[in-house]
């Protein structure tokens, strides 16, 4: 019914990281559509996936690794 695994519909790359919301439509409507923002970690073309589909966890940027707490 869903797929599990993350396929690129671009360049067909297997390696998907999940990507930051952008605007309210990602925000609020994608979750009632069972639908999530990801990029492809080849191409880096964001697409919306299913959100039954495993993909790698959003990767923090430096900055934000290097600001002590």
């Amino acid at each position: 019914m869903f797929p599990t695994l993350f396929e690129c519909k671009d360049c067909g790359g297997f390696h998907g990281y999940r990507s930051r919301p952008k605007n309210l439509k990602e925000k609020f409507l994608l979750p009632l559509l069972l639908l999530r923002p990801a990029r492809c970690g080849d191409c880096f073309k964001r697409s919306y996936q299913s959100a039954f589909v495993r993909v790698r966890p959003r990767r923090e940027s430096r900055k934000a690794q290097d600001v002590p707490a």
